[in-house]
């Protein structure tokens, strides 16, 4: 039984490829399918939030402010064990789970999983700080530098467990198909890529009429950026 962990930044794609993955038969268990700042649901599961920010609260932490956790409690490892044997008790072959925070405690969470699969997904800081701005009002320069850090560790750990990496600004045909087929890659069945494809909505995704040729960002947040398309585009 494998589990398929996906993972970047806030408003990057992340609840978009998770839907995509659920249509293909991956088992999240109960996800929310609706909410106030996405119309098909972030496809987050509650309990793994809600055990996520227990962590990085008791290493001083937040989500717009994190840390690599490194201390947890037994009641943290039980819930944890809870969740996953929950997941496999209702999964005949893949379970998965996604939660942008999971970059900061994945060494608590692989603790208890073998093997996993990753995917992961990034879009330009720019537009990610303006769906952050509009969500959480936000100061557009701090969201940039809270991009810098998430997709410093996307890429880092991309590069040290070798997966895949999906652009979420590519143009839909072109997303959708490059984000079908490495999810068939990671094993997914293909008889299953007409209902996954059928996931993906254009008219739900914030900010991708925005203009980002003329904005002067920070050098070393373009730099980065620039190391994600080379990795997706090499991969």
């Amino acid at each position: 039984m494998t589990c398929i962990c996906v993972i970047g930044m806030h408003r990057s794609g992340t609840s978009c490829l998770t839907g995509i993955m659920q249509r293909f038969g991956v088992e999240l268990g109960d996800v929310f399918t609706e909410n106030l700042h996405n119309k098909m649901g972030n496809r987050e599961n509650s309990r793994i939030v809600n055990l996520n920010e227990a962590l990085l609260t008791l290493n001083n932490a937040t989500w717009y402010s994190p840390t690599v956790v490194t201390n947890w409690h037994q009641e943290h490892i039980k819930e944890r064990d809870s969740i996953i044997a929950g997941l496999r008790g209702r999964s005949t072959k893949f379970w998965g789970f996604k939660d942008t925070r999971t970059l900061f405690t994945l060494n608590f969470w692989l603790g208890a999983i073998d093997h996993p699969e990753f995917i992961g997904t990034f879009r330009h800081p720019h537009r990610v700080a303006l769906s952050l701005n509009q969500r959480d009002k936000a100061p557009v320069d701090q969201c940039w530098e809270l991009w810098h850090i998430y997709n410093s560790k996307l890429l880092k750990l991309a590069k040290e467990r070798d997966f895949a990496l999906v652009n979420f600004d590519l143009p839909p045909d072109e997303y959708l198909e490059d984000t079908l087929n490495k999810l068939i890659k990671l094993g997914l069945s293909p008889d299953k890529i007409d209902i996954a494809r059928d996931f993906f909505d254009m008219r739900l995704r914030n900010q991708s009429k925005t203009g980002i040729d003329n904005i002067k960002i920070p050098k070393h947040i373009m730099s980065l950026y620039q190391e994600l398309l080379d990795y997706h585009k090499n991969y």
